[in-house]
């Protein structure tokens, strides 16, 4: 009953934390509540979710969110779910939208002070921060979180899951774990080509085995998936 109630919680009550200044791990309920988006400075946006929200085109919009500003990948929280095929692009557009400077890599390395809620010190909160979220906020979005700082400063995996751990409890899954570690072995960068058509080798062969999987399982593709239009 009480697993119950916290996955009840998770779902349904709006929940985002500070990782560093400019940067916010949510749920997707976080992701339309007007106030709390304010409150924090929030006026970028990465979604990752199977679906679209209804609530995007209103209340996010409102809240200072414009569709330019608002990256939405569509993604599902599958054991054959590929990130790694986006996350360069979405590690470039929280680049340009984070308008505060991000902290040094050894003031990262010394923060150990847990916080929950919406942040340990909302006063400090940017004017222009980014809030990357999935369904839960438990393992898509903080897989983007940790590759994102990860390349920012060529931080290790572990040190880097460490260090969003103390903000928010997260789980990647194994797979996007996997992924975290061809990220890592690869410098932040699993394309051979500019135009990032071409996998690496390491990248190259998580795709073979993805593509094993999907047709044991007789899939095709990223699933299961919503229709991309409401």
């Amino acid at each position: 009953m009480e697993d119950r109630s916290k996955r009840w919680e998770m779902i349904f009550a709006a929940r985002m934390s500070q990782i560093v200044p400019g940067i916010f791990l949510g749920n997707v309920q976080a992701s339309f509540r007007r106030e709390m988006l304010r409150q924090n400075g929030i006026n970028a946006m990465v979604s990752l979710t199977d679906a679209r929200w209804v609530w995007w085109n209103s209340t996010t919009r409102e809240a200072g969110i414009p569709a330019s500003r608002h990256k939405w990948v569509q993604c599902a929280e599958s054991s054959t779910q590929d990130l790694l095929a986006h996350m360069n692009n979405i590690c470039d557009f929280i680049d340009e939208m984070i308008s505060s400077d991000l902290p040094s890599a050894q003031s990262l390395s010394v923060q150990r002070r847990q916080s929950h809620g919406v942040d340990d010190h909302p006063h400090d909160a940017p004017a222009g921060a980014v809030l990357i979220h999935c369904d839960l906020g438990v393992s898509r979005s903080p897989t983007i979180i940790i590759a994102y700082l990860m390349r920012k400063y060529g931080m290790k995996l572990e040190q880097t899951r460490a260090f969003v751990q103390l903000k928010q409890k997260v789980k990647p899954s194994a797979n996007f774990i996997r992924q975290l570690q061809i990220w890592e072995a690869l410098d932040y960068q699993v394309w051979e080509d500019e135009e990032r058509t071409i996998p690496k080798a390491l990248y190259q062969a998580f795709l073979n085995d993805r593509a094993v999987l999907l047709h044991k399982r007789g899939l095709t593709g990223n699933e299961p998936l919503a229709p991309t239009n409401l």
